[in-house]
């Protein structure tokens, strides 16, 4: 069911996505725009990364489960520490929408604001070539609070911001699988017809349904009527391969459509005609983007990666069984890939790394983020195993620069030589007006640099907030040594 607040406001989020543009409220963090598997998470120790003889974590490198060629974050969450969850090869935090705490919500057609959140997974995957080129990203989203009938969560998400009809679904070990769409004659899959709210919600989740020969169904209000959910990939490569901090840039969005019921017919009638789901026109999906969208930003160097991911999906759908149609949001933020062997990273000496930060900074929680962006400075002593976090002149990423408060110097606990995480770093940190934590990974080989031997590069993540104002600040960073 889509409201005709959804209706005037989707030709925004359709210019936004389809022109492959992250940034804004209804999108991810896109430098250039001017203007989950499921898992546990145990909270963790604080500041001191399970380091010394207390480590009990398991292997922290990377294994994705689709081989060779591709890098990935992981799919479970091994703990938490400061506010940011650790999994295999990455770190990650995500925020949810501020209208999740109204009661009633008024605006029933856009997800607004922004507030930290934590109980749900997100994992990316991406394929990088010789030279370190990215294609074919997959994001994954679990245990987000996302509830198609109000009662349990939704199936995952996996998103691969495909450009043709078909589905995406999870095979052995965890791969990546597509195969074909069932017809909309296909009742024995499309099952909501027979069986009402109890039919099969995994069948309805991660498919791509147009474009299509049939046209889009769009209510009166919504022009234009979209026909296609995404335009593709846009991949920007940055100056990284000859001495620069710019990393290169993956961005995609998809208008989507999990959760509607429509894409499969009613029961046949008396006499052998074909019918339609209660309120429906016609066969299949009415329109790209009828329950809402997704887009992921991917900045990338050699060995480390630091993504943006946006959901806005529809909830307490009536078909499944919910009374009141309405949107949640949420948005997050991972550092991940091929990180360095915990056995490699040194116990002696330092090293210095650079590169850059982005975000999103919402003033008091309830207004839609603005998208930041700021330098990055590492600072890591190995023989202490503290590492200095510092991001500085943060400002908009618009024609105004306005400063945003989101400068801050962090000190790291670094895990203990010699154990599994000896990787990874996580502390809290403070400014004047905002509070919380930041994780990081190292990332690639142990050489010898100008400022000294340590891991190639390094990425993280941060979490900062004020309870008693509610600004919010989520973002993340990515660092080469120098």
């Amino acid at each position: 069911m889509l409201t005709s607040s959804q209706a005037r406001l989707f030709p925004v989020i359709l210019s936004a996505l389809l022109s492959a543009c992250g940034g804004g409220s209804s999108g991810g963090i896109d430098t250039t725009i001017a203007n989950a598997s499921s898992g546990n998470a145990a909270v963790g120790n604080g500041g001191n990364p399970a380091g010394g003889s207390g480590d009990t974590l398991a292997n922290l490198t990377m294994s994705c489960a689709d081989g060779s060629g591709w890098q990935c974050s992981g799919g479970s969450i091994l703990r938490v520490d400061n506010g940011i969850a650790l999994t295999r090869s990455g770190v990650q935090a995500y925020g949810k929408s501020t209208n999740d705490l109204e009661p009633v919500v008024v605006e029933t057609g856009r997800a607004i604001g922004l507030m930290p959140a934590s109980g749900g997974t997100a994992e990316v995957r991406i394929r990088k070539d010789g030279n370190s080129a990215v294609s074919t990203p997959a994001l994954l989203l679990s245990n987000l609070g996302i509830s198609w009938d109000g009662k349990t969560d939704r199936p995952i998400i996996i998103e691969t911001f495909m450009t043709s009809q078909g589905r995406v679904e999870l095979g052995n070990g965890g791969t990546l699988s597509f195969r074909a769409l069932p017809p909309a004659t296909d009742l024995s899959y499309w099952d909501v017809g027979i069986k009402g709210a109890s039919g099969t919600k995994i069948n309805y989740a991660n498919n791509s349904y147009f474009p299509r020969s049939d046209p889009s169904r769009c209510p009166a209000d919504l022009i234009p009527c979209p026909t296609i959910e995404s335009t593709g990939l846009r991949i920007t490569q940055g100056d990284w391969r000859s001495g620069g901090i710019e990393p290169d840039l993956l961005v995609g969005g998809r208008l989507h459509e999990d959760g509607d019921t429509y894409a499969g017919n009613g029961p046949t009638d008396a006499n052998g005609n074909v019918t339609y789901i209660t309120t429906s026109t016609g066969p299949g999906v009415p329109f790209p983007g009828s329950k809402g969208y997704r887009t992921l930003d991917n900045w990338s160097y050699r060995y480390g990666n630091f993504a943006s991911w946006v959901t806005q999906d529809t909830v307490d759908i009536i078909e499944w069984g919910g009374t009141y149609e309405i949107n949640r949001g949420r948005r997050g933020v991972l550092a991940y890939g091929d990180a360095t062997d915990p056995a490699a990273v040194p116990a002696t000496g330092s090293a210095t790394y650079t590169g850059l930060a982005y975000g999103w900074y919402s003033p008091n929680g309830t207004d839609d983020p603005v998208v930041f962006r700021a330098a990055a400075t590492i600072t890591a002593n190995f023989a202490t195993r503290q590492v200095t976090v510092a991001l500085s002149n943060a400002v908009t990423y618009d024609a105004s620069l306005a400063p945003v408060p989101t400068a801050v110097s962090v000190i790291t606990t670094l895990g203990a030589a010699g154990q599994a995480s000896a990787n990874y770093m996580t502390g809290a940190g403070a400014n004047a007006v905002l509070s919380g934590g930041l994780s990081a990974r190292f990332f690639g080989p142990v050489a010898a640099g100008g400022s000294g031997t340590g891991p190639a590069e390094l990425a993280g993540v941060f979490s900062m907030n004020n309870p008693a104002t509610g600004q919010v600040s989520l973002g993340g960073f990515i660092g080469a040594r120098q």
